[in-house]
């Protein structure tokens, strides 16, 4: 009986860890399919409202009203050489970037913890529930 009163807080905290980090591992993989997805369609030059469209049902196994989306189109400065980044609008049926420049799609999203109970050095502040994850991706725009 003393075994189990010592063993198992270690093997309780091992187990919601292992479950704590595939539940993340999850999610940060529906994070970049859904960033990849979107920068695909920004790629071919779709409209904005069509891209984070094509985002939110990418990831919809996550809660997408927490998602948190940045589009931005990038062209190479030759004078300071260096690449100068442009928020992504619409312009005449298509997005504003032109063509070959870079779209770069960001997408943060708050983790919810399950165990932030148990492993309270998890959460990104004292006392939170969640981790914020984030994927970005760059396609160059056809």
């Amino acid at each position: 009986m003393v075994e189990l009163a010592l063993t198992a807080p270690i093997l309780l905290t091992l187990l919601f860890g292992i479950t704590e980090f595939g539940l993340l591992f999850k999610d940060v993989l529906i994070l970049n399919e859904a960033v990849r997805e979107g920068c695909r369609e920004g790629a071919i030059g779709s409209y904005t409202t069509s891209i984070t469209t094509t985002i939110m049902e990418a990831a919809a196994s996550l809660n997408t009203d927490n998602i948190t989306v940045t589009q931005q189109y990038g062209t190479f400065n030759e004078d300071t050489q260096s690449w100068e980044w442009t928020t992504l609008g619409n312009v005449e049926g298509q997005n504003s970037a032109p063509r070959g420049a870079k779209i770069k799609i960001s997408l943060t999203y708050p983790h919810p913890l399950i165990s932030a109970g148990l492993l309270p050095t998890l959460p990104d502040e004292e006392g939170g529930s969640t981790i914020t994850i984030s994927a970005t991706s760059v396609m160059r725009r056809e």
